[in-house]
């Protein structure tokens, strides 16, 4: 009998949001012929892509020299970095990213930063769109970070990987880092995988802990009470003469340690029904750099953050060519930054009277015996001698989601794919500081304020969102469109005032208010009589509450108002979608892609302190929140080409233009009568980006390959932060006025990647060159007597210098007994660059400023500074982290 030959591929890659095409032939052939096996290779082309995205697989981040799923994102093009470390993709502000894992938001929606930790050694693909995405993506207007984890095998597999090591730096500027210990940054990472049940229940667990000393540290010279380091013998929380002085020491200032763990567990309840549980919970810890209390860090705050993930996810497939995912879901986020966990933690109560003595500034017998009595105890540009953080910060996001999705191919031609999500979001905040209950004594004894206290700031929220969308991929020929449209609904579940002139309820301006309690202020009618007076004539005339705003000339509607508060308005918008990709041979392949994008401002804007608590002193209040904030909206263009230059080499060019409205700014002030205003957030900022990625690829083959792309980018708009306009006005400055780059503006970039293998050894070298980001410069004028003028000019009117830096990564397979590995050296920074991220407004420079010209002119030595003036302006956190090496094992069976 004569038939066809039977064909067998292996090693078929099946990526996010793509369509996998086999091509083959035949042949003819008799039946008892012998079967053919392919193995597919990654397609050089992708015929389908009709945005701007990176895939980078497990095997890639497993031999590339990064720690974090953000190291992988500042690598792509269009991508830059803030001098905070946030990342702004395609010109957008930080928060403009999604982040999902397993096509599932975790995005905290108080901040849009991501709610939990995913560990590198956890993904399976990780996909990076840039600009323009499909209607099934929303809330974001810059970018989508999609992490796929891995799932548990069908066959027990078990890996660990562990390193060790320090920075290292022979720059003074940085303190202790002119020896290298190999235990200051420590690494444990652990999975196992495999069937409970075998070809029906798998499980993927993985673990890891963290811990590094960072590489900013400070001569510890001062206890944070104000005494001289020294052991405490008889443990009453200050020096005596019982006690013995140490010297001082060094220690850590940035330091993180963090934790994580995976599990995920995969049923396959029959071949089409298949149902995943995954949770992940992530714990850090760590400690911002003070640069003013390097001399007395131990009253420094320390920030905790715990995120988890726990999500079911059931998969069913009606046929070949219809399957839907339903996901129910639950996000949670918690930030909290204190010195001690609980505020009657004895360490708060301040016992010495040492330090009170101190902060009154008066000079002990034995300081004016050695130095005299015109001793100046407080001397400028000093280091803090002392210091106990009294301030603490509980926050808690809470995200209850369930999301549908089919996908059908119709028919050859279609593919459509449509879905719904809900969310439920639960917020919990409260901010405040410690205050003194007694201010008679020399002791501080610590208490919470109250509530209802203008030093704190306590809220909870529970809003909803809500989404719909469609898309069809039609597939006519060679040419590829994705059409949709996606629908976004969101109800914020608030209130603000009905009255702008009388925002705070329980101490309102007019003093006809104060004899109507908080409920007859609920529900007060503007526009009824609040009193009665006779007029010259006698004749009585009635006066409403609404009459008393009416000098402000812009509430004419107020006299029909009822109620203190107005309920929020429900936002909602449609977003049509298209991308288009069409192909120009059999080797190169145009796309174009166009679409409207909405997202809801974070939270913290819309929430924060929305009570508008105001005081009796002070002139300008706030900023405060504004929960009936509109969305911010975006349109994206891009059109792009992928050509296939060599059987491995493919160059792929793109343009891409967005223009941005209703970015969250301060608003105008709003008047308050006799002098005083207060400022909440409005949407009012403006932003465009444009620019080029050039990109050529020289895919892995052979032992080598490697990846260059270049960006030419300008991002211009109003303002980059939303309190900027706020800062501007209550220091007397003018605000921004005219259309100019943003602190994230990066004109030209160039990213790097290069991979090498040879009998054994892996090497992997990562490359990023940056011009300099812009900042605002300041002339500063002073004379010898002190006096000092500061002209702020044109913001972000200069820039600072370009950045470059290498990271490298060497790797030697290994095999011991039934264990492969590999051993490696991880070396980031490889030159120890000192690249500058902050700088000097009046130099441009992080290493010179004309400051410290008038310090040593009115103040070049003051016994009671115990430090130099070089120490004081030396400032190592304005650089970038110096050369860190680390060495470690890997090891799998």
């Amino acid at each position: 009998m004569i038939g066809h030959e039977v064909k067998k591929y292996e090693n078929i890659r099946i990526s996010i949001d793509k369509t996998t095409r086999l091509s083959t032939t035949l042949d003819i052939e008799a039946v008892e012929g012998q079967e053919v096996v392919v193995r597919a290779t990654r397609p050089l082309i992708d015929f389908d892509k009709t945005n701007s995205e990176a895939i980078v697989t497990s095997e890639e981040l497993e031999i590339m020299p990064i720690e974090d799923v953000a190291d992988v994102i500042k690598l792509q093009g269009g991508v830059t970095q803030d001098a905070g470390g946030g990342i702004h993709i395609r010109g957008g502000r930080s928060s403009e990213v999604a982040y999902l894992v397993d096509g599932v938001s975790i995005t905290d929606a108080y901040d849009g930063a991501i709610a939990v930790n995913i560990e590198n050694a956890n993904i399976q693909e990780l996909q990076v769109i840039s600009g323009t995405f499909n209607a099934e993506y929303g809330k974001a207007m810059s970018g989508i970070v999609n992490i796929v984890t891995k799932d548990g095998s069908d066959k027990f597999e078990s890996y660990l990987q562990v390193y060790s090591g320090d920075h290292q730096s022979d720059d003074n500027i940085y303190k202790n880092l002119d020896s290298y210990t190999l235990t200051n940054d420590k690494n444990i990472t652990l999975n196992l995988s495999g069937p409970i049940i075998k070809k029906k229940l798998n499980f993927f667990i993985s673990a890891r802990s963290y811990a590094s000393d960072g590489w900013l540290n400070g001569l510890q010279t001062f206890t944070m009470y104000g005494d001289t380091v020294h052991t405490d013998k008889n443990l009453n929380g200050y020096f005596d003469s019982t006690d013995v002085k140490k010297e001082p020491y060094y220690r850590a200032m940035n330091w993180r340690d963090k934790y994580s763990v995976q599990t995920k567990l995969t049923y396959k309840i029959n071949p089409k029904l298949v149902l995943r549980l995954n949770s992940i919970i992530s714990d850090e810890q760590w400690q911002n750099y003070n640069h003013y209390s390097q001399m007395a860090q131990e009253g420094q705050k320390i920030n905790y953050a715990v995120g988890s993930f726990t999500g079911l996810k059931l998969s069913q497939s009606f046929s070949s060519k219809t399957f839907y995912d339903i996901n129910i879901n639950q996000s949670v986020h918690e930030y909290n930054a204190y010195l001690y966990k609980e505020y009657l933690d004895p360490r708060y109560i301040t016992p010495d009277h040492l330090f009170w003595r101190n902060v009154s500034g008066a000079i002990t017998p034995e300081i004016s015996q050695q130095y005299g009595t015109g001793i100046n105890f407080f001397p400028q540009y000093t280091f803090s001698r002392w210091g106990v953080a009294t301030d603490r910060f509980f926050r808690n996001t809470t995200t209850n989601s369930l999301k549908w999705d089919l996908t059908s191919q119709v028919n050859k031609y279609n593919q459509i794919k449509l879905g719904f999500e809900f969310q439920k979001h639960l917020l919990k905040q409260d901010g405040y500081a410690l205050l003194d209950s007694s201010q008679s004594d020399q002791i501080f004894t610590p208490y919470v304020p109250d509530r209802d206290s203008f030093n704190r700031t306590t809220y909870e929220y529970d809003p909803f969102e809500g989404s719909f969308y469609i898309q069809d991929k039609i597939e006519y020929g060679d040419m590829i469109i994705n059409a949709g449209i996606r629908y976004e609904y969101f109800d914020p579940r608030s209130s603000v005032p009905n009255n702008i002139h009388e925002p705070y309820i329980k101490n309102p301006r007019n003093p006809a208010l104060d004899s109507l309690s908080t409920q007859e202020k609920e529900t007060i009618d503007w526009g009824s009589v609040m009193y009665t007076i006779e007029d010259s004539l006698g004749n009585p005339v009635a006066y409403t509450y609404a009459d008393y705003y009416q000098s402000f000339g812009n509430q004419q509607d107020l006299y029909q108002k009822t109620g203190w508060w107005k309920k929020t308005t429900v936002k909602s918008q449609l977003s049509p979608r298209l991308g288009i990709a069409y192909p120009i041979s059999d080797r190169g392949v145009v796309h174009f892609s166009y679409g409207y994008f909405f997202k809801i401002p974070d939270f913290s804007l819309l929430y924060n302190n929305t009570e508008i608590k105001l005081t009796d002193a002070g002139t300008d209040f706030g900023i405060f929140g504004n929960p009936d904030l509109k969305p911010e909206r975006s349109v994206s263009y891009e059109i792009g080409l992928q050509q296939e230059i060599l059987p491995s080499l493919k160059l792929d060019l793109r343009a891409y233009y967005k223009d941005s409205r209703d970015y969250v700014s301060s608003g105008i002030p709003i008047d308050l009568g006799d002098g005083k205003s207060y400022f909440t957030f409005v949407n009012k900022d403006y932003s465009n980006t444009r620019g080029i990625i050039i990109t050529l690829d020289r895919f892995y083959q052979n032992g080598f390959g490697w990846h260059i792309d270049y960006t030419y980018q300008k991002a211009e708009g109003s303002n980059s932060d939303p309190s900027e306009e706020f800062g501007a006005v209550v220091s007397g400055q003018e605000p921004t006025r005219s259309i100019i780059p943003l602190d994230w503006d990066q004109n030209n970039n160039l990213n790097g990647s290069f991979f090498f293998d040879y009998k054994g050894w892996v090497t992997s070298l990562l490359f990023q060159y940056g011009s300099g980001y812009p900042y605002t410069p300041v002339i500063t004028n002073y004379e010898g007597q002190g006096g000092q003028l500061a002209n702020v000019l044109i913001k972000n009117s200069r820039r600072k210098l370009y950045t470059y830096n290498f990271d490298l990564k060497i790797s030697r397979s290994i095999r011991i007994n039934k264990f492969n590995g590999k051993v490696f050296i991880n070396i980031n920074n490889l030159l120890d660059t000192r690249n500058e991220i902050s700088v000097y407004g009046d130099t441009g420079r992080a290493n010179r400023t004309i400051e410290q010209i008038r310090a040593n002119s009115i103040s070049p030595y003051e016994p009671m500074r115990p430090h130099s003036l070089d120490d004081y302006f030396s400032r190592p956190d304005w650089y970038s982290e110096p050369r860190s090496i680390q060495l470690g094992m890997e090891l799998r069976w």
